[in-house]
């Protein structure tokens, strides 16, 4: 799996959170989904998969197109995801 990426590493190189303990903390409530499933911070994502992350007030659900190396320009990032659904949301209690 050449391309695969844990979700907490990969979720970080998106800029989709501010950190990878961020994102591993989100994995830890189960605000990740991958595939629809839960998954933790170690698990594995490739090109094709969806990923969804449950924020407390926004709702993020992003296709990956191809995964992100170690250094990648703000503009570059936004070429490898598709954004699904993008949704404001009131009262959740996740990450």
């Amino acid at each position: 799996m050449p391309d695969a990426l844990r979700v907490d590493v990969l979720l970080h190189r998106l800029r989709i959170t501010r950190s990878r303990s961020e994102a591993k903390a989100a994995c830890d409530v189960g605000a990740v989904l991958v595939d629809r499933n839960a998954v933790r911070a170690s698990h594995t994502v490739e090109p094709g998969q969806r990923i969804e992350v449950c924020f407390p007030h926004r709702l993020l659900e992003i296709e990956l197109l191809e995964s992100p190396g170690k250094s990648i320009s703000k503009q570059a990032v936004r070429e490898l995801y598709t954004v699904l659904r993008d949704e404001q949301v009131s009262g959740r209690t996740d990450v």
